[in-house]
């Protein structure tokens, strides 16, 4: 598993923060509260940032950076 791979551009939030790998994403998205990782968005993201970090094609990955941004919009966080 890697949770170290990094993406081809940093993803921006609006804190000023940069989420640069699978790690990054996974660890913000493990500090929201319990109610918000309930939510589609989160749960459809979760799972493709797993299966990113499990299985080491590109399309994978391209699947988890395309609905990551959409998760972190629905968050505000973007």
């Amino acid at each position: 598993m890697s949770w170290t791979r990094k993406f081809d551009a940093p993803i921006a939030l609006r804190d000023g923060r940069k989420l640069v790998s699978l790690d990054d994403a996974r660890r913000l998205m493990l500090s929201l509260p319990e109610p918000n990782l309930r939510a589609y968005h989160w749960q459809s993201t979760a799972d493709l940032l797993l299966k990113a970090a499990c299985h080491d094609g590109q399309f994978t990955l391209a699947r988890a950076l395309a609905q990551l941004p959409r998760a972190l919009e629905a968050e505000g966080l973007i």
